[in-house]
């Protein structure tokens, strides 16, 4: 590329584009130009470390996750000098429902003046919410713990249940203390959330999900690295709260060329666009979404009209056929 006079944070963007886009083609402008106009309204962002931007941003092309404010599943935020992705609460929940893990999933907090009861052996739990009148009592209520409630594609369900000692337990190891002051609740469902996702993932070992908890792992110290016995990827211990060294784990990144697949784009090669060039698409995006309406998506494309199969065709042919003959 060109030698230009771009600040570090947006010429880190620039070359994320390339990026993305041999991952992730289709959402390539689009999650660009929520990343830019992120970054130009959040002067934090532009200080952060240009590595750890161009990381964060590949990331969202990998897990498919979206940086669309309106749909709030995953942030990119600065913490200390360093860009991460955030995955929110229903971002999880996307990444788990998208990836064919679950039908359905909610999560609960319990409160010391409610009925519940867990039946661990017969995988049961009872629970009578109750509501508080004012935002000022609710807060006042004291907090006994949180559960998870997933309806697995098997029609099974499953449950998660953690004590409110575990959930502070988890708040003291986390780095992102911010958070849980200004969404402690969700930051409390999250919490049994990701609890809960390593059994609800057992089965599905995808790239999009294995990413998710990569990322986890390393950005918010809370999930126990690969075994460190044989190095291996153990996605069943993948969320045990401990905090340990990263020296063990596996990086993000560090992929050969095999990995990347090799895709056609629709006109010029992004490996062959100049840092000018990139930086007008994302400009053109993010302008586009700045002028959208925030409650309507960005794009949409129609469904196509699939042919008719061959059955299909047979009974309409003889559909037609008797209706020819009652004619007569």
């Amino acid at each position: 590329m060109e030698n230009t006079n771009l600040p570090a944070w947006k010429k880190a963007l620039t070359e994320s584009y390339p990026k993305f886009q041999a991952i992730n083609p289709d959402k390539a402008k689009a999650e660009l130009g929520f990343a830019l106009a992120l970054f130009q309204s959040n002067p934090q962002l532009q200080k952060c470390d240009p590595n750890t931007i161009l990381n964060s941003v590949v990331s969202v092309a990998r897990t498919s996750i979206t940086l669309n404010p309106v749909m709030r599943l995953a942030y990119l935020i600065p913490r200390g000098n360093k860009c991460v992705l955030e995955f929110s609460y229903m971002g999880l929940v996307a990444l788990l429902r998208d990836n064919g893990c679950i039908r359905t999933i909610s999560a609960h907090i319990v409160y010391e003046d409610e009925e519940f009861i867990h039946n661990i052996a017969e995988n049961t739990i009872k629970h009578i919410p109750k509501y508080a009148e004012t935002e000022q009592l609710h807060n006042a209520r004291k907090i006994i713990g949180c559960y998870s409630r997933a309806t697995l594609p098997t029609g099974d369900v499953s449950y998660e249940f953690m004590p409110m000692w575990e959930i502070d337990k988890i708040k003291k190891l986390s780095k992102g203390g911010f958070a849980w002051k200004d969404w402690r609740d969700e930051m409390i469902k999250k919490s049994v959330l990701k609890r809960h996702f390593k059994l609800l993932i057992s089965t599905n070992s995808s790239e999009a999900l294995h990413t998710a908890l990569q990322i986890e792992n390393e950005n918010n110290g809370l999930i126990n690295s690969y075994t460190k016995t044989n190095n291996s990827k153990n996605l069943m211990t993948a969320f045990d709260d401990i905090d340990e060294p990263n020296d063990t784990q596996p990086l993000l990144f560090d992929e050969t060329p095999s990995e990347t697949p090799k895709i056609a784009v629709e006109s010029k090669n992004p490996m062959e666009m100049t840092e000018e060039e990139i930086d007008n698409v994302m400009e053109l995006e993010a302008e586009k979404y700045r002028k959208s309406d925030p409650f309507m998506p960005d794009t949409f494309e129609p469904q196509k009209e699939k042919s008719p199969t061959k059955v299909e065709q047979r009974i309409k042919g003889e559909s037609d056929l008797f209706s020819d003959k009652k004619k007569d």
